[in-house]
């Protein structure tokens, strides 16, 4: 059994679409969160813990569910095949990327435990907002799944 912990952060997101979804100019949009500053504040994606017996993917479900009050059926859940290792506040840790496609803008049921704002943003504003290049490097393989194809 590895002492490392792990993690899991879900990009939540709408595809571009000039007359369906996305902004009125028709681009992509990412959903981020402000994490209240107790719990270290800052604009993030969904993260959170896998639990013990969990895969990376169950956790991300469960963390998606429990944060945002969203289900995986309400979207296309994607493995974004990107994961890194850290030294975590509490030791090593290991973090795997999801993504998770929403038909159109809707707004979460926040948990005030662990967020206090949300707001839909562009890629380029979300990548501006995000602290952490890993995390950025995730949100840069989420917004291929989210351009015109």
């Amino acid at each position: 059994m590895s002492n490392r912990s792990e993690k899991a952060q879900v990009w939540i997101g709408v595809r571009a679409a000039p007359d369906a979804g996305g902004d009125a100019r028709g681009e992509p949009r990412i959903l981020l969160f402000r994490v209240i500053g107790k719990r270290g504040g800052g604009w993030h994606p969904v993260t959170g813990g896998v639990d013990p017996g969990e895969s990376f993917a169950e956790g991300a479900k469960r963390e998606l569910c429990e944060e945002t009050g969203f289900r995986p059926e309400q979207g296309e859940w994607i493995d974004l095949r990107f994961s890194h290792r850290f030294q975590g506040r509490f030791g090593p840790a290991e973090e795997h990327a999801f993504g998770f496609i929403l038909p159109v803008e809707s707004s979460p049921a926040l948990d005030p435990g662990e967020h206090e704002a949300f707001e839909w943003v562009s890629i380029e504003e979300a990548e501006r907002r995000i602290g952490f290049e890993a995390q950025r490097g995730a949100l840069r393989r989420f917004s291929c799944y989210l351009l015109p194809r």
